[in-house]
């Protein structure tokens, strides 16, 4: 397996990069709609259990890309898949390009009622609280679980709000692993509307779209 770094990509351009990141829908001009544009973003030490995951499956073959990738970058450059500080651009042996990004956490707002546990008071009322999701790298992370390790994750707050996350968060117990794709919607996540796709965040244009192998 060759893996050729192209490019570091440093934090801060990392950073001016994702307020760059559209949504698949258009304004009603035509125009991007930018949710991240006034948004808070850093880069952050994390513990999986601090987030997420929005999906209910994950796929075979890409954690065990997660995992050659990783034992390649190590081996071969130093690096650490689970802690980048910025972004890498990389090249296989195929030629195929890669813009390589720590995993992407959102901060997304959710109306929650709280169900009592024994012992509790029950309370008839909805409260708005911030909860930290995975938007875009769960097998990564899900390798950090694997690994008993923390990982480096771009932590985003304060998206605009009238453009939410379009799935529900779940939790990782409900998570099933797969060698294929679901079929269903209701096999893939909590989709929270049936445009959902409009809500979702185009992250191909920083070049993210995995290659299928890592080569020989």
């Amino acid at each position: 397996m060759e893996i050729k770094i192209i490019k570091r990509i440093e934090p801060s351009e990392l950073v001016e990069k994702i307020r760059n990141v559209p949504l698949i829908q258009k304004a009603q001009d035509g125009s991007e709609i930018k949710v991240y544009e006034k948004a808070r973003i850093s880069i952050r030490e994390l513990h999986p259990s601090e987030v997420n995951p929005t999906t209910f499956y994950l796929l075979r073959p890409q954690l065990k890309l997660q995992k050659d990738l990783r034992e390649c970058l190590m081996k071969k450059h130093g690096i650490d898949l689970l802690h980048l500080e910025g972004a890498l651009e990389i090249v296989n042996e195929q030629g195929e390009l890669w813009t390589l990004t720590p995993p992407i956490v959102e901060v997304t707002p959710r109306d929650v009622k709280y169900c009592a546990r024994e012992g509790e008071i029950e309370y008839n009322d909805t409260a708005r609280i911030q909860i930290p999701i995975i938007n875009d790298g769960a097998h990564r992370v899900f390798t950090a679980i694997q690994a008993g390790e923390t990982f480096h994750g771009v932590y985003i707050t304060g998206a605009d709000e009238r453009f939410p996350f379009y799935a529900h968060p779940n939790e990782w117990s409900r998570i099933k692993i797969f060698d294929a794709m679901p079929t269903t919607k209701q096999e893939k996540k909590f989709y929270s509307r049936d445009d959902c796709y409009a809500l979702y965040r185009n992250f191909d244009v920083l070049g993210c779209g995995k290659p299928r192998t890592l080569g020989t």
